[in-house]
């Protein structure tokens, strides 16, 4: 089973999309019942791109500085960076979406 990181603080995040050649991000809380439904789907994701594409797990409620610079503006949100740049966005607890926005990488 591939790892799926926590990101704490707006320092370890942009640390993590400068290093990262693709990087997934998945704003959540624990309050969102959506954020449940698409964390086994985000899970079988990592397992499926281990070794290629690094997935993370971001709290909404907790990481602030990171949401307020990425403009989350609904969760779940899933967010794709290819070294360093912003490559997609997916709002919602859509996979279909999730799966397209996963192939710009």
């Amino acid at each position: 089973m591939a790892t799926v990181d926590s990101v704490a603080g707006l320092k370890n995040f942009r640390d993590i999309i400068e290093k990262d050649e693709f990087s997934i991000f998945d704003f959540w809380a624990t309050w969102c019942g959506p954020c449940r439904v698409m964390a086994p789907i985000f899970q079988k994701l990592a397992n499926q791109h281990a070794g290629k594409i690094r997935f993370y797990k971001v709290d909404h409620d907790v990481e602030e500085d990171i949401v307020e610079e990425i403009g989350v503006r609904g969760l779940p949100s899933f967010v794709m960076f290819r070294k360093g740049q912003l490559v997609g966005q997916v709002i919602g607890a859509r996979p279909p979406q999730l799966q397209v926005c996963r192939s710009k990488l």
